[in-house]
């Protein structure tokens, strides 16, 4: 375990090897690693790579972020409005990883190979400027450090002043500072919270993307010939063989050759590998979702870590869906520690839900015990008491949210360690005091308190609420909030466009207002193609075109110099794309019928027909 290690503070070459001395040591008890990188070359890779045999054969976990310069011609291409995904797979497709040597080859097959096996996830950083443009060649991703974890929980985190080159590498005095948890918790948390806001794509001068899949197939080449084991894990292979077994159940608890044992060890290792692996957690449910509860699902999951408001009516099943993205990054081991969070009044029921729908027996957290759902495996051992400071320490818990709003209860809550999901149900009951009032007075009640910090402390959040506006649509900006606005969107701004975009003929400065909004929410999730503005507005491409380039000049006059139909237009097209739209999933009973209709769904919505009748009580 790493407490079992002495570390030093500090590391320099003066000490001796960086890589025998740190690395593997290190990475020889880690079950997770998180890392930060600067370049997306052969040598930055092979540096990320040190000493992490030691992981695989743990069955660990590596997220590995690098940089990406971008230039000229790839920046004029996205100010016309291609998008920057694209032009980032060009870039990097522009120049494909060329090992300079066999020892940096020998490290890019053991990352191809974690791909493959899912040992790895790899995204992608571009520097922007505080309006969140992409710049062009003198700005670096540029910072070195990692956090990494065993399997007890400790962890410990490093930075270091490292140049990815192979001077750097080799010959240049570099140095790297540690940090662990049992001593300095505040610092490892501190790099912690970085790497996990990095990676969510929440700082505002740096866009996070998933590595393109042209990018993937180039790491992918130098995967070793006929299933074999990359070369720095030959000769080792009875030690990686026993970190497989490690994760079957032991030999005496199947029979031998049991082809159900044997199918049952292949869907639980399935929702770590590639090409299909998304599917398991649904396929192995017991329930057969609605076609909307599978697209909000691929929502989430495929824009991992999730941050979505889920909208939908009353009845649609909003549990189905948040149930089917715990089971299967739960199997997948996206996510290692998940919290729930719902009205005391429904927590059974969630409990209930996750165990026959999902095979999910999680604790609930109330009354000084965890509580399972009873069953034969639990063998009567289904509550255990725990105290109030540790009972977060429970991999996944079921917690009530009028509970943990109570002041002593969130502050044990927020010092615990960070969660990878949290799902809010009833998320409505976070609110402010007196929504409405004179410009909206932010006194935000304790639910609304409790979610506005502990969202730094987890990378995945869902919220679900059928009704997220019940007095105001600040409710609804409140809530959005959480899950990360465009830095424009303030309250005042969000409250002003919703107002300003219903006017049948807006003001020069109101349409200057929306434009930049609608900028803002271009750099934030990707430009609006002319394509998707012809089809959506019914648009010829010369009128798209024009229309958006009026909406992302800086200046005012192309704006002004729109026809009538052509504002109308446009307001339409920045009504269309708001923050709404990527952060809220919202689906109606009317959209179920319509799958009825289709033949999506094999029986039919009820009809509602509510009457009210009068009743007298004096009779």
């Amino acid at each position: 375990m790493l407490r079992d290690h002495d570390w030093k503070l500090k590391y320099t070459p003066d000490d001796g090897d960086l890589v025998s001395l740190f690395y593997v040591p290190a990475l020889e008890e880690a079950e997770r690693y998180d890392r930060l990188t600067g370049y997306f070359n052969a040598y930055a890779l092979a540096l990320a790579a040190r000493g992490i045999e030691g992981l695989v054969r743990n069955a660990g976990r590596m997220r590995l972020v690098v940089g990406c310069t971008l230039n000229p011609p790839e920046i004029e291409a996205i100010e016309r409005g291609e998008a920057l995904r694209k032009q980032v797979e060009l870039r990097l497709a522009d120049a494909p990883l060329s090992p300079p040597d066999a020892q940096a080859g020998e490290a890019l097959e053991l990352l191809a190979w974690m791909i493959a096996k899912g040992h790895l996830e790899v995204k992608v950083a571009v520097p922007c400027d505080h309006q969140g443009k992409p710049i062009q060649n003198n700005a670096i991703f540029h910072e070195k450090s990692g956090v990494i974890e065993d399997r007890t929980g400790e962890k410990i985190a490093w930075t270091g002043s490292l140049n990815e080159t192979a001077a750097g590498w080799r010959t240049n005095w570099e140095s790297i500072n540690v940090s662990v948890s049992w001593r300095d918790g505040d610092r490892v948390d501190a790099e912690e919270r970085n790497f996990a806001r990095i990676w969510a794509g929440k700082y505002k001068r740096v866009i996070v993307l998933d590595v393109p899949d042209a990018v993937r197939r180039d790491m992918l080449r130098f995967l070793p010939e006929d299933d074999a084991l990359p070369t720095r894990l030959q000769g080792q292979e009875h030690q990686f063989e026993r970190a497989e077994e490690a994760e079957q159940p032991p030999p005496e608890a199947k029979e031998e050759s049991d082809p159900r044992a044997e199918a049952w060890a292949f869907i639980r290792a399935a929702p770590t590998q590639p090409n299909g692996g998304d599917q398991v957690g649904e396929a192995t449910s017991a329930v057969t979702p609605w076609p909307h509860q599978v697209r909000a699902f691929e929502r989430l999951y495929h824009h991992w870590p999730p941050r979505l408001l889920i909208a939908d009516e009353v009845g649609l099943g909003k549990t189905i869906q948040a149930g089917m993205l715990l089971r299967q990054a739960w199997l997948a081991g996206k996510a290692k520690r998940i919290l729930v969070l719902a009205p005391k009044a429904v927590l059974r029921q969630w409990q209930v839900e996750l165990r026959e729908k999902f095979n999910l027996n999680w604790p609930i957290y109330d009354q000084g015990q965890l509580s399972w759902h009873p069953s034969p495996a639990m063998q009567g051992q289904h509550q255990r008491d725990i105290s109030a400071s540790e009972w977060h320490q429970e991999k996944a818990v079921i917690a009530s949210s009028h509970l943990m709003r109570r002041r002593d209860r969130a502050g044990a809550l927020l010092e615990a360690e960070p969660w990878d999901l949290v799902v809010l149900d009833e998320a409505h009951h976070a609110r402010r005091h007196s929504p409405g009032s004179a410009r909206n007075e932010d006194r935000p009640n304790a639910l609304l308190d409790l979610m506005r910090n502990l969202n730094q402390r987890t990378a995945g959040l869902v919220l679900l609420t059928a009704t997220p506006m019940q007095v105001h649509p600040v409710e609804v900006w409140d809530l959005l909030n959480l899950l990360g606005l465009p830095t424009e969107w303030t309250m005042s701004a969000f409250l002003d466009f919703f107002e300003d975009v219903e006017h049948p003929n807006p003001s020069g400065m109101a349409m200057d207002r929306m434009a930049t909004l609608f900028q803002a929410v271009e750099r934030e999730y990707g430009a609006v193609s002319a394509a998707e503005a012809m089809r959506t507005m019914k648009l010829s491409r010369l009128k798209a075109s024009k229309i958006l380039r009026a909406l992302r000049d800086p200046a005012s006059i192309p704006r002004r110099q729109l026809e009538t139909a052509e504002r109308q237009n446009a307001l339409a097209l920045m009504r269309l794309h708001t923050p709404i739209r990527h952060l809220v999933s919202r689906h109606t009973r009317e959209l179920l019928r319509r799958y009825f209709r289709a033949g999506k769904l094999p029986t039919s919505i009820a009809e509602r027909d509510v009457k009210d009748r009068f009743i007298n009580l004096s009779a």
